[in-house]
C-alpha cells in the first residue's frame, strides 16, 4: 500500500487548525471582553444616577431602552462564554504513545520477508488517519467557535447602540439625581457677634465769637557787660549814670 499522495495536505491542515485554535483563545477574544466589560459599566452609572422619583415618557422611554440593552448584553456574553470555552479538540498521540506503537508494528512484522516496508506503511497509514480525524474534528470547533464570536460581535454591536441610545435619554430628559438642583440649606450654629468701634456723625463746627488776643508780654531785658568783666544788672547802670 502506497503512501497517501494528500498525507503532507493533511498534516498541515492538522497544525494549521491548532493555530486557529490559539488564535481563536487570544487577541480576538480580547476586544469583545474590553467591550462586554465596558457596557457593564455603563448599565452600572446608569442605574446608580438614575432619579427614581421622575415619572413620564421620558424615563419610561429610558428604563425600557436600558432594560432592552441589558438583555442584549446578556445574550452577547453568553455567545462569549460559547466562544471562550467548552469546546473539545483532538490531538494526536504522545510521541511515547506512537513510538510504542512504532516498536510494535516492528515487532509484529519482523518475521516477514517485508516486514520493515509492512511496518512503515502501517505507521504512515495510523498517522494519516489521526491527522485526518484531528483535523476534521478541530476544524468543525473552530467553525463553531468562529460563529459564535461572530455572533458576540453583532451583539454587542446593537448592545452598543441601545446603551448609547439610553445614556442620551439620560442627559437629554436630565434624569441624573446629581445634577437635580437643590434650595440651599443654611444652619447658623453660633451667632456671629460683630466686634467694632461705633460709628458717630462727625461733630459739627460750633460758631464761636472772634476775642481779640492781648499783647506779648514785655521780653527779658539786654545784659550789659563792663570793662573789667563785672556783670552789671541793668537796674545798677542805670543808678550809675545817674
Amino acid at each position: 500500500m502506497a503512501k497517501n499522495p494528500l498525507f503532507d495536505l493533511y498534516e498541515k491542515l492538522y497544525f494549521h487548525e491548532i493555530e486557529v485554535r490559539e488564535a481563536l483563545g487570544g487577541g480576538r477574544l480580547q476586544l469583545p471582553m474590553v467591550i462586554i466589560v465596558s457596557l457593564m459599566g455603563v448599565a452600572a452609572h446608569l442605574l446608580q444616577n438614575f432619579d427614581k422619583k421622575y415619572s413620564g415618557f421620558t424615563s419610561t422611554a429610558f428604563l425600557c431602552l436600558l432594560v432592552l440593552s441589558c438583555i442584549v448584553l446578556l445574550v452577547a456574553i453568553y455567545f462569549f462564554v460559547r466562544s471562550w470555552f467548552g469546546s473539545t479538540y483532538a490531538f494526536l498521540p504522545s510521541a511515547e504513545a506512537t513510538e510504542q506503537y512504532r516498536q510494535l508494528l516492528q515487532k509484529t512484522y519482523q518475521e516477514f520477508q517485508n516486514g520493515d516496508s509492512l511496518a512503515e506503511e502501517y505507521l504512515n497509514d495510523y498517522l494519516c488517519t489521526k491527522y485526518i480525524e484531528c483535523a476534521t474534528q478541530n476544524t468543525k470547533r473552530n467553525d463553531q467557535r468562529s460563529l459564535n464570536l461572530h455572533r458576540t460581535n453583532g451583539t454587542l454591536i446593537i448592545a452598543t447602540a441601545l446603551f448609547a441610545s439610553s445614556f442620551i435619554v439620560f442627559f437629554v430628559g436630565d434624569l441624573n439625581r446629581t445634577k437635580t438642583s437643590k434650595p440651599t440649606e443654611v444652619i447658623i450654629v453660633k451667632p456671629i457677634n460683630i466686634k467694632g468701634a461705633i460709628m458717630t456723625e462727625p461733630p459739627k463746627e460750633t460758631e464761636t465769637e472772634t476775642v481779640t488776643p492781648p499783647p506779648p508780654p514785655p521780653p527779658p531785658p539786654t545784659r550789659l557787660i563792663k570793662e573789667g568783666v563785672k556783670i552789671v544788672k541793668p537796674q545798677e547802670e542805670e543808678k550809675n549814670d545817674e
